[in-house]
Formats: C-alpha cells, structure tokens, sequence
C-alpha cells in the first residue's frame, strides 16, 4: 500500500499541472503513470519498487509569481480644469501654482506634457508616461513615467521618476483669480 501512496502524489502533481494548462507529460510523471498502471495490471512487487523510485518526483521548480497586470485606461479619472497645489487656495492660484488637465494631458504656464500611456495599477494609482515639453522652447518633449495617486475626481499627487512630487485639487473656474475666470477651456477640457 506504501508503494501505491508514492506514486499518488506525482499523479496529483500531474493532474494539478494539466489543470493549470501546463505541460504535465514530463518523464518524471509519465512513469509515474506508467508504474500506476503496471501495479494496477498486478505486476509484482519488485517491479512495483523500481517503478516508484525512477518515478520519484523531482524537486519542484520555482515559479515566478505572476506580474500584476495594469490595465490601459484612456483618460485618469478625474474632472478636467483648473488644478491648484494643495496649499494655495484656489482665489489665489498663480501660474506657478496652476495646471490645467485637458482631455489629452495635462500643463501650465510654460509646459504640457501630453499622455501617453496611461495604466491603472492599483485601486486608486496610475503609471502614466508622459511626453512634456518647455511651451516656450523648441526642443522636442521628452518621455518619462509619473505615477499619479487620484483621491476622488477632485485631488492627486503624481510623482516623477526624476524625483519631483506635485499634489494639487481641483478648482471650479468660478473660484480662480479673474484672469483664470475669463479663459474660455471648454474647447480642450470638454
């Protein structure tokens, strides 16, 4: 009964494996099945014995742990306007303090950085790749990864991988400075 137990738990291993859509016809399990089958047939004990020791399985194999998949998403989640830093209230925002998210990216004053690629990894967090450029210079964007933590539809945080960080809330364009009100950003954030 011993030898019957010793060849249970590479079938287990087997079938385990081809349950999970893997290869499970290894020579290790195919004379396992073999030496089953022989035992079954009434094959005597000495043949019972060889069979389970050249069955012996071998040492698991470690296997990787399955990489978190993120799932490509077109826009953040988050209402698009006026974005002030989290300390400055929003009547006295100012272009150092000011981004406007649009619909394909988001910027300032002097600079926009336009998605790329946007990737939701966690319940609340994105990779986003960025493509940002100096508005007022003519060299080309340069890509990058930010990963943008959103609270709600009105708040995030993003942090650069050259190590800037950034929190800032939304603002209705009722509550921005004059020069902010009178801007008419339907046309990129509708």
């Amino acid at each position: 009964m011993s030898k019957a137990r010793s060849l249970v738990v590479p079938l287990l291993l087997a079938a385990g494996l081809a349950a999970c859509g893997q290869n499970a016809a290894t020579a290790e399990n195919t004379a396992a099945a073999q030496g089953a089958n022989e035992m079954a047939s009434g094959n005597t004990p000495e043949v019972a014995a060889a069979t389970s020791e050249a069955a012996a399985p071998a040492a698991p194999e470690a296997v990787p742990a399955k990489a978190q998949v993120a799932a490509t998403i077109v826009a953040l989640p988050l209402k698009r306007g006026y974005y002030v830093e989290s300390d400055t209230p929003c009547g006295q925002a100012s272009n150092a303090t000011t981004t406007l998210l649009r619909r394909e990216g988001i910027g300032g004053a002097r600079d926009f950085c336009e998605f790329k690629k946007i990737e939701q990894t966690g319940p609340n967090t994105y990779r986003v790749t960025e493509a940002c450029g100096d508005l007022q210079d003519s060299a080309p964007p340069e890509t990058s990864t930010s990963i943008y933590t959103v609270t709600g539809d009105t708040a995030f945080t993003a942090k650069s991988e050259h190590g800037w960080e950034r929190s800032a809330r939304y603002c209705a364009q009722s509550t921005m400075p004059p020069d902010w009100r009178a801007n008419d950003i339907s046309d990129v954030t509708g």
